[in-house]
């Protein structure tokens, strides 16, 4: 499980959906109130982010025209028994797309076309 915590355009259809799932991962993982240690270590979880990550990718799933029937409740988002640096623990955003990017062809290719878009608008 893993947040990527970047422009959700940018992701590819697999890690969209990808990441999706796993934000309801992460709320099953906090109910249960098992440790996160080693998702905060690795750079994978960001603890306060969930409902709003879930937000966006629901978004960006409706806008390129798929189903998304798996609403989230803030209140279904419980880190109270974190410590306290656990829950404000916050991911580096820009380590993590290097890593996204690296590893998929699929999203760097959505990344680059977003930037070329950038410079267009830029220069105009």
């Amino acid at each position: 499980m893993r947040m990527w915590l970047c422009n959700p355009r940018i992701l590819c259809q697999k890690h969209l959906c990808g990441e999706h799932v796993e934000m309801h991962m992460f709320v099953g993982t906090l109910k249960k109130q098992k440790k996160v240690d080693g998702y905060i270590k690795n750079n994978l979880f960001q603890p306060r982010a969930i409902f709003i990550r879930h937000q966006q990718l629901s978004f960006e799933m409706l806008t390129r025209g798929m189903n998304h029937k798996s609403d989230m409740q803030y209140s279904d988002i419980d880190i109270s028994y974190l410590s306290q640096e656990y829950q404000d623990w916050e991911i580096d955003k820009e380590l993590a797309l290097n890593d996204l990017l690296n590893r998929c062809p699929d999203c760097k290719k959505r990344y680059d076309l977003m930037q070329e878009m950038s410079n267009v608008i830029n220069d105009l």
